[in-house]
């Protein structure tokens, strides 16, 4: 029979809590907007309906579109639209404070320059061309190229159309937020847009839009590339708006679970210091 000590059960015990609690996913608590326009989009029945608001959007109704999941994303709030005046959805996750904002012309090019692109704009294009296209590097006078089309210089500028996100839920599943961005299932058309004619998209092609978001101490850009699942809704039109959920998301660190086991592992050094 295997024997255990006491204090490797102590630990074991110690660490076994701090993994459970941390297992429950908790929700977007408290939701609210500020600045600009917000559409909020219900579900009946697998039809999402629009109901344009300015910020703060109403409470009850911006609860209730943000009630999904990877597998029921149902409703969603969009912010603001076409990088128009940013608009932020803020809350309270797993006792800390989220904010989650739309995307201007300046998040994209500094001083709203085509020559003078941002990082987030270089890596979205490289991102983009990479996923379709076999993990391939795309070439410094591809990115440029497709960086001016993205600004839209001679006609419709891209940046707008993931600059204004869908958002359906927010959550805190363990040590991971994981935020679901509503979006075309197949993006082909959309992605064809962003790169420019001069690169080809395959028939079949996946891209989200582009959240900001604060939490803990931290800001970031997420997006996907990556397929999406099928969302069980739709806006009724024929691009196919919303019939995607790209769940997006980071980890972040557990300082109450890494205290404990850390405390743990202290007490039983000084136990065995005052064994030896």
């Amino acid at each position: 029979m295997m024997k255990f000590s006491r204090s490797g059960i102590a630990l074991a015990t110690m660490l076994a809590f701090a993994a459970g609690g941390a297992s429950a996913a908790a929700s977007l608590s408290g939701a609210s907007t500020s600045g600009g326009s917000v559409i909020l989009w219900s579900e009946v029945g697998g039809v999402l309906t629009p109901t344009p608001s300015i910020s703060p959007a109403p409470s009850a109704a911006l609860a209730s579109v943000l009630t999904g999941s990877a597998a029921a994303p149902g409703g969603n709030v969009e912010l603001s639209k076409f990088a128009g005046p940013v608009t932020t959805l803020s809350g309270t996750l797993g006792g800390n404070a989220i904010t989650l904002s739309s995307l201007t012309l300046n998040d994209w090019f500094v001083g709203g320059n085509v020559a003078t692109p941002t990082a987030l704009t270089s890596s979205y294009i490289s991102a983009a061309y990479s996923a379709t296209h076999g993990g391939a590097a795309i070439s410094a006078p591809d990115l440029q190229t497709a960086t001016m089309s993205f600004f839209g210089i001679g006609g419709q500028s891209p940046y707008k159309f993931v600059s204004d996100p869908n958002i359906s839920y927010v959550m805190l599943d363990g040590d991971e937020v994981k935020i679901g961005l509503a979006g075309f299932l197949n993006a082909q058309t959309a992605l064809q847009t962003i790169l420019g004619p001069g690169i080809a998209v395959p028939a079949n092609a996946y891209a989200s839009e582009v959240v900001k978001v604060e939490y803990a101490g931290v800001s970031q850009y997420l997006y996907s590339f990556a397929q999406p699942t099928v969302s069980g809704v739709t806006a009724g039109d024929p691009n196919g708006s919303y019939t995607g959920n790209y769940e997006v998301g980071f980890k972040v660190p557990e300082p109450a679970s890494l205290a404990l086991a850390s405390l743990g592992l202290a007490g039983i050094a000084a136990l065995r210091r005052r064994r030896g």
